[in-house]
């Protein structure tokens, strides 16, 4: 037992090392989506209600492209724990070019904006406007996936704090650009939502070419250079990276299935009005901040796991996975108890509206019990994913987010009549359907690892 805790205490501090800059650099991002909602929704409601609508579409065109190229970040990290550092090079450069192609794609598939936003149901009013910001977003997904690509390979050879500097930085800019173009100083006209759309698009293309130029500066190093392979160039890289994209058309399709609940509960949101879709997009903000920072403490799990897993490590996996789990239960108790204590200061963030906080202060147990459920199920999804096991969590998460999740929200929100206060409660129902699918599945792993002789 004494032997178990000092391990689980060394894996505490590896994953807590990761963690920390992947949680800073994740907040950071995250922020700069509650900077957009606060400038915006102190500017007017209605061009809250738009940006909101856009985005809920936008996070689902970013973050598919952003999953398939997740296998990036696994893949790389079992080379590095298997201490086959040049091959972490050769998934970064098929990752490269991997994402030009997805960039095409999901570009043209987003500037359909209007069209979109009219097959889910929405309004005149909202298809215009929210398609119109729709349309200013979509242009950053190329630099977005430049950007990811090349933090994955980063912070799979244990650099992320490169990642991090980078959007603190861009957070910055965005502080400054925003309001500007928001509210029109300086003789600019202006713009509304579409102004805070196009300083998100600003900071996005910064953020690509600040981490290129990083990864443009290794290859001038020429200790750096051969260690990791960056010089080396693959006429065969589709072929060679098909197991790569395998680890990411699962981890897409999970993607897919997690955001794409959450568009459509936002749809369901936007049924109900400009003020109910406006008090649910402060809802979210918030929900996806904590999500956002349990989130990454996972994706550092996910890296730990997958050097265990490269190394044939067993009990390396199992404590890593625990160990992830006291980091990420100790970050939602404080964060939830945090917004239990101080709603008003922090809903009262994002707006000046005092219905929308009353609204809001009235779902409170609500929301606090749904944040807590839903963050649970990331730690072993992360351990599942460090593995490059996609198939059967796969499928474990299109039931609970697409099938559970949405239809429970349906459920509460209009069959019971509860409107606004059903979306949490069946926003909870499908995280904990994920909890329960992926730990068993996590558990059956692990038996037969044991099983097959792992050590």
């Amino acid at each position: 037992m004494l032997e178990y805790i000092q391990q689980l205490k060394r894996y505490i501090k590896d994953i807590a090392k990761l963690a920390l800059p992947i949680t800073t650099a994740f907040v950071a991002m995250g922020l700069m989506g509650i900077v957009d909602t606060m400038i915006v929704g102190n500017y007017n409601t209605d061009q809250l209600a738009y940006i909101g609508l856009a985005n809920s579409v936008f996070v689902v065109l970013f973050t598919i492209p952003i999953g398939l190229l997740q296998g990036v970040l696994i893949k790389s990290s079992q080379k590095f724990g298997a201490h086959k550092f040049q091959s972490t090079g050769k998934i970064y450069h098929e990752g490269r070019k991997y994402s030009f192609l997805l960039a095409a794609i999901f570009t043209l598939l987003g500037i359909q904006g209007e069209t979109i936003l009219r097959l889910l149901g929405q309004d005149d009013d909202m298809v215009k406007h929210g398609g119109e910001v729709l349309r200013v977003f979509v242009f950053s997904i190329p630099f977005i996936l430049m950007y990811v690509n090349a933090n994955f390979f980063l912070q799979s050879i244990r650099r992320p704090y490169v990642g991090m500097y980078g959007i603190i930085a861009a957070n910055v800019l965005n502080i400054i650009i925003n309001p500007i173009l928001v509210y029109g100083k300086f003789g600019l006209p202006e713009l509304g939502a579409i102004g805070s759309a196009t300083s998100t698009l600003i900071v996005r293309i910064f953020l690509a070419a600040y981490i290129l130029f990083y990864i443009h500066r290794m290859r001038k190093n020429p200790k750096l250079n051969k260690r990791f392979g960056l010089d080396r160039s693959y006429t065969t890289w589709w072929n060679d990276s098909k197991r790569t994209r395998k680890i990411g058309y699962g981890i897409a399709i999970m993607t897919i299935a997690t955001n794409g609940s959450f568009s459509l509960v936002s749809t369901f949101a936007g049924w109900m009005g400009q003020h109910t879709m406006a008090t649910f997009v402060i809802m979210i903000n918030v929900s996806t901040l904590l999500f956002m920072i349990c989130f990454s403490i996972s994706q550092a799990t996910s890296i730990v796991v997958a050097n265990a897993f490269g190394r044939k490590d067993r009990k390396g996996i199992l404590i890593a996975t625990n160990a992830g789990y006291v980091i990420s239960l100790t970050t939602i108790v404080i964060l939830i108890t945090i917004l239990h204590t101080f709603p008003n200061q922090v809903f009262g963030i994002f707006t000046n509206d005092k219905s929308v906080i009353q609204v809001i202060n009235g779902l409170l147990f609500y929301v606090l019990a749904d944040l807590f459920i839903d963050a649970l199920p990331l730690n072993i999804n992360g351990a599942l994913n460090g593995r490059g096991d996609v198939k059967i969590p796969t499928i474990n998460q299109v039931i609970s987010f697409l099938i559970v999740r949405v239809w429970a929200c349906y459920f509460f929100a209009f069959t019971l009549g509860l409107g606004l206060k059903g979306l949490p409660i069946g926003l909870a129902c499908g995280g904990l359907s994920s909890l329960i699918l992926n730990t068993l599945r996590f558990g059956y792993l692990i038996r037969r690892d044991k099983i097959e002789g792992l050590r």
